[in-house]
């Protein structure tokens, strides 16, 4: 699958293998040559085996949209989305305000 959004394109490549001792599917997501996920999945005959190749199919999906800085997840069998990212600046000082309270020197009384 080739795709092309603003003169980028993504070759995007899933491989599949089939254990057959073990009739496991273990599935791989490579986009532009870079593995972005692997998956691994039952392929029996029972509604519990096709549900895991949905779930194995599902957690590629999300390794694609991490990769590529989507909000969209997939959880409980349906797409949502991530709140939205405070940005750099936000977390920043966020992370600055942690630092100030964790090193905030206490008293030597102990209550027990």
């Amino acid at each position: 699958m080739r795709e092309n959004e603003s003169n980028m394109v993504m070759d995007i490549k899933i491989h599949e293998f089939v254990n057959k001792d073990t009739w496991n599917l273990h599935l791989a997501l490579h986009a532009n040559n870079v593995l972005l996920g692997v998956a691994f999945a039952n392929i029996g005959n029972s509604k519990y085996d096709n549900e895991t190749v949905v779930a194995a199919i599902q957690s590629l999906k999300n390794e694609y949209y991490k990769a590529i800085g989507s909000p969209m997840r997939y959880q409980d069998g349906s797409l949502t989305f991530l709140p939205a990212d405070p940005g750099i600046i936000a977390r920043g000082s966020q992370d600055k305000n942690e630092m100030d309270t964790k090193n905030v020197p206490f008293a030597d009384k102990v209550v027990a």
